[in-house]
């Protein structure tokens, strides 16, 4: 998937190599790695990703976001319904 005026590059590593995906804007960047994630087996999450962007904050965001993305798909393998809440304390 290249696009020649992509401003967001997104490299996804994978057990079969590494697979790079490129978007002109960040919703486009951030569906199109969902769906590609989306379609990688469970076991092989989380893949690690790299995400280069002209807007730094941009490239952060997204980041933040497909790790966030993955992390919900390895609990939900795991079978982790819910995150344990840091603020709450056992009686």
């Amino acid at each position: 998937m290249s696009d020649p005026s992509a401003t967001i590059a997104i490299l996804i590593g994978t057990p079969a190599g590494a697979r790079l995906l490129a978007s002109a804007t960040e919703r486009d960047a951030a569906r199109t790695a969902e769906l590609f994630l989306l379609r990688l087996p469970p076991r092989a999450l989380p893949a690690p990703l790299w995400v280069q962007c002209g807007d730094r904050a941009a490239g952060d965001r997204l980041s933040a976001y497909l790790s966030e993305f993955q992390a919900e798909r390895v609990r939900e393998r795991d079978g982790v319904t819910a995150m344990p809440d840091p603020d709450r304390r056992e009686p």
